[in-house]
């Protein structure tokens, strides 16, 4: 399988933030894309966010609305953002909902990435997932280090 513009440069946008934190560069695939891709129409079919029950991969969801595209690096520069509220070295956030983002993109035992980019009228839905998923309590220090 080939992997569009998009999905190449959302995966050089993580790997750039990944080196900052000398995590291992993510590489596509092509199966977890097809997944991304999957739940990013249903999102856009139904105008929700909402995250994938029962999902064997880590997650992250970025929606766009009133615009009919995004660039590759809008998703990835709004999640690695919360960079701000993470506090490093604790054994887990405390504020999850406002890290989980961030410190998925920099997981070091993440290897694999897939990406999903769906359009519904004027809404912009972006899903990445990562294999294996990250955001497991007592790993952060060793997984989410400073840059």
């Amino acid at each position: 399988m080939s992997f569009t513009t998009f999905q190449t440069e959302v995966l050089e946008r993580h790997n750039v933030y990944r080196a900052r934190h000398s995590a291992q560069p993510l590489v596509l695939d092509a199966a977890i894309c097809q997944y991304a891709q999957q739940w990013a129409n249903y999102l856009a079919s139904r105008n929700v966010m909402q995250h994938r029950t029962n999902n064997k991969y880590g997650e992250n969801l970025y929606a766009c609305f009133g615009k009919t595209n995004v660039t590759a690096q809008e998703p990835v520069d709004s999640w690695y953002n919360e960079i701000k509220y993470y506090r490093f070295g604790a054994a887990q956030p405390s504020n999850f909902m406002q890290v989980g983002h961030f410190t998925q993109v920099v997981w070091k035992k993440s290897r694999r990435l897939g990406v999903g980019v769906a359009v519904q009228g004027k809404n912009v839905y972006v899903v990445c997932n990562y294999d294996p998923p990250g955001n497991f309590g007592n790993e952060y220090p060793a997984n989410v280090t400073r840059s």
